[in-house]
């Protein structure tokens, strides 16, 4: 499958899967009819399939602009700009220590909410940031045009593992990085207490070690315990295991595990590497973890999670009788109706108090 590599706001076509710094020469964008698949059942946190666009919040879109132009005046003054490689490929040179965020769009009322608020308060200048907007969009021209930014628009196809796959693996751009955020539309965030001073990629990749190669928001323990796909952070090691699974020799070849590297057409597909992505990290010898306070409370919660009966907590009332807080995860599942008061406020007072992650990244 084809996508483009696009300078942010959207308008224009430069290279594909060149690494972030390196835009070719443009030219004007074909726009043919994309086929657009069913929704999925919101049961999964894996996204995908077409929607209707939404009518655009012209107040909130309106200073969201506002906002990203005086950001980027001061970003410019403080912050080096993206180291720049040449060609087509990886660079020969070591990858950048900078991380990259990949963020999957695919267009609903919920999900441009979603990313207005994070274009708002996520944003910073000390990682590089790709969205990856699955389907025709008009919120790409609300994406900042920054060095450290740009756009793959694709066709929606492949649900969201499938995309990030696809935009990591073209010409190797996945090597020019040592460090992975990986996220998706359904959840709102950052949200951070006041008292705060973190920058919300750092406390997800910090909890990255030696032993520990996938991070996420949850864990649900049905079928099996997974880290749950909506954030993922991981490193070098961990995105080459999901990208590129050791082989079992156990198994016949139809039956190995391809990880997120392939296009999921069906739910079903995609919510098999979304479950078993957790199971190769482990398999290869290395732990996973997430951020939700429930999962620290003992040092056996992957081993019992089954026996508990816990399944997915991020549903209204099903984390232990009470709901996952933001403040526990840094983000919250907005898609499903959890606590839908919290979400009103904290997303509120965030705005209100004009919290910009370029202050504390």
């Amino acid at each position: 499958m084809n996508f483009k590599l696009l300078q942010a706001p959207a308008v224009s076509l430069s290279q594909p899967a060149t690494p972030i710094a390196a835009v070719g020469k443009e030219a004007p964008i074909a726009k043919p009819p994309i086929p657009k698949p069913p929704l999925p059942s919101e049961a999964t946190n894996i996204q995908g399939g077409g929607a209707h666009i939404a009518a655009p919040n012209s107040e909130k879109e309106a200073a969201l602009e506002k906002s990203a132009k005086a950001k980027d005046a001061a970003a410019a003054s403080t912050k080096a700009a993206t180291p720049q490689p040449t060609g087509a490929k990886a660079p020969s040179a070591p990858p950048t220590d900078r991380p990259l965020v990949l963020y999957a769009y695919s267009e609903t009322p919920n999900a441009r909410t979603n990313l207005i608020f994070f274009l708002a308060h996520g944003l910073h200048q000390s990682a590089d940031f790709v969205f990856v907007m699955n389907g025709e969009s008009s919120a790409t021209a609300l994406i900042p045009n920054k060095s450290n930014i740009r756009i793959v628009q694709r066709e929606n196809d492949c649900y969201d593992l499938g995309a990030h796959a696809e935009v990591l693996t073209k010409d190797d751009f996945y090597k020019s990085y040592q460090r992975y955020i990986l996220m998706n539309a359904s959840i709102r965030g950052p949200f951070l207490p006041a008292w705060a001073t973190g920058c919300w990629s750092d406390m997800y990749l910090g909890k990255i070690t030696d032993k520990v190669k996938l991070v996420g928001m949850t864990g649900n323990c049905q079928p099996i315990f997974h880290v749950q796909s909506m954030i993922w952070a991981t490193d070098r090691t961990g995105i080459e295991l999901l990208l590129h699974p050791p082989a079992d020799p156990k198994l016949p070849a139809d039956k190995q595990e391809v990880g997120i590297n392939s296009c999921f057409h069906t739910w079903d597909t995609a919510v098999h590497a979304e479950v078993y992505a957790t199971q190769i990290i482990l398999s290869a010898g290395y732990e996973a973890s997430v951020m939700m306070s429930a999962f620290h409370a003992k040092k056996t919660f992957v081993q019992e999670c089954d026996k508990g009966g816990n399944g997915d907590a991020l549903w209204n009332g099903k984390y232990y009788g009470t709901n996952v807080h933001p403040y526990e995860t840094v983000f919250m599942k907005s898609n499903r109706d959890i606590d839908p008061i919290l979400m009103t406020r904290l997303t509120e007072w965030t705005d209100g108090g004009g919290y910009s992650s370029y202050d504390h990244c």
